[in-house]
């Protein structure tokens, strides 16, 4: 069982209460009821009671136990102190932009039809979480949760690290990038920048992750 840092982990639960602490802040000024589900153009179509405004928070909480055990229950171990530095950085950039749209998602339902720019911001927050991430998981070694898991990349080392190093520049740049299209296009495309970053960063991986697979196995064969 690893050890608990206390300093690092009280990051973790700091980014973790904050939402918790903004919901009871303007607990009072929320309506009888509140968004809990917005469409791909931004536009609410679901409504809950306001209690339903801690199932975020309450999610944040699951995740942190979740990422905490981890290491403890992948069969490769997670070992090595890089690998270890590696995950608490992705499991502080987890937090933080869960944090953050969980704090977005309080303030919105602080009105009964929320701005649809201040909504444009949730799709920005995930782009960045990817783009963060992106940067993170270039270095990380094979495991059975973090990363690119596909059947290849799972069975060999040098697959794994190649889809990483190359995946994780196109999630870095292009979570970047679509940001940016996001600001400056229309909110009618917003749903097709994040749809088709999303679905072809994964298909190309898994794709990729085979193509350099079969080639290692087709050299090895031709030895």
């Amino acid at each position: 069982m690893n050890t608990i840092h206390l300093k690092k982990e009280s990051v973790l639960w700091l980014l973790t209460l904050l939402p918790i602490v903004y919901i009871i802040y303007i607990w009072p000024q929320l309506p009888a009821e509140i968004p809990v589900h917005y469409n791909l153009h931004g536009e609410v179509d679901g409504w809950g009671g306001r209690s339903t405004i801690f199932l975020m928070p309450g999610i944040m909480v699951v995740s942190y136990f979740l990422l905490l055990l981890l290491p403890n229950i992948d069969p490769k171990r997670m070992a090595g102190e890089f690998f270890a530095s590696n995950f608490y950085k992705i499991r502080v950039v987890v937090t933080a932009a869960m944090s953050a749209i969980s704090i977005l998602l309080a303030h919105l339902s602080l009105s009964h039809t929320p701005d649809a720019h201040e909504v444009k911001y949730i799709p920005i927050l995930v782009l960045l979480l990817l783009a963060v991430l992106g940067n993170f998981i270039i270095n990380i070694k094979p495991n059975w949760f973090i990363g690119i898991r596909t059947p290849w990349t799972l069975s060999s080392d040098h697959v794994w690290k190649q889809t990483h190093l190359v995946f994780g520049r196109i999630w870095f740049y292009g979570g970047l990038l679509s940001i940016v299209a996001v600001l400056i296009l229309p909110d009618t495309v917003i749903p097709y920048i994040i749809a088709g970053f999303a679905l072809g960063t994964t298909a190309l991986s898994f794709v990729y992750s085979w193509w350099l697979h079969h080639k290692e196995t087709g050299k090895a064969g031709e030895n």
